[in-house]
């Protein structure tokens, strides 16, 4: 298996079972720019506009600019550092390791021949499935874009394994799409006040239940 989506299936799963918000920033921008690593090394003259693109988009938009403007936003509004994307029990990190495994089984039959390009389907599934727990796993709104934004960078690396590119100005419109969608999660989330943690004094009393 590629050292580099070693490192990806690493940044999926890692940020599921440390429960702050400033790891599962982390582990999408490991994303952004181990998929844009990837990407680079598929065409590293950087040919045509399409490469040029898929750098922009990887590497400086998912990788730098969409965590960079969540941390803003998060520490703006004064976010607690716990966050648990998922339940911190054993029942959702089983299903996290058991959908990753879940993911390579799957990928056999997408990709007949083992290899890089298996593994790469393997990995993009196990994002895709791992985005979904995360969502299932928590209403809390941040946690509920980290889950999107996971599914949309197991999308594009699902797109990475497949040589045809799409037309120039179709990519160009799916990349506005994504930045807007990134503007109106940044401003969705400003609006949004911190709950207070509860207070020893206003929890209630053992002795008059």
């Amino acid at each position: 298996m590629s050292p580099l989506l070693i490192a990806l299936l690493g940044a999926l799963l890692i940020p599921l079972f440390v429960g702050t918000w400033r790891t599962s920033l982390l582990g999408l921008s490991a994303q952004g720019l181990l998929m844009a690593a990837l990407a680079h090394r598929a065409a590293p003259l950087l040919a045509t506009a399409h490469d040029w693109i898929a750098l922009v988009d990887l590497g400086l938009i998912r990788g730098l600019a969409m965590p960079l403007a969540l941390y803003v936003v998060q520490k703006a509004r004064g976010a607690r550092a716990r966050n648990d994307v998922i339940p911190p029990n054993l029942f959702f990190w089983t299903l996290a390791l058991g959908m990753g495994l879940a993911a390579f089984n799957f990928s056999e039959h997408l990709v007949s021949e083992p290899g890089e390009p298996q593994t790469l389907v393997a990995v993009a599934v196990a994002g895709i499935l791992l985005g979904f727990l995360v969502l299932s796993g928590s209403s809390e709104p941040f946690s509920q874009m980290v889950g999107v934004l996971r599914i949309e960078n197991s999308i594009v690396l699902l797109e990475l394994s497949d040589q045809d590119h799409s037309a120039i100005g179709l990519e160009l419109a799916m990349l506005a799409i994504f930045v807007a969608t990134l503007g109106f999660f940044c401003w969705y989330l400003a609006t949004l006040k911190e709950p207070a943690e509860p207070s020893l004094e206003s929890a209630p009393d053992s002795s008059s239940l």
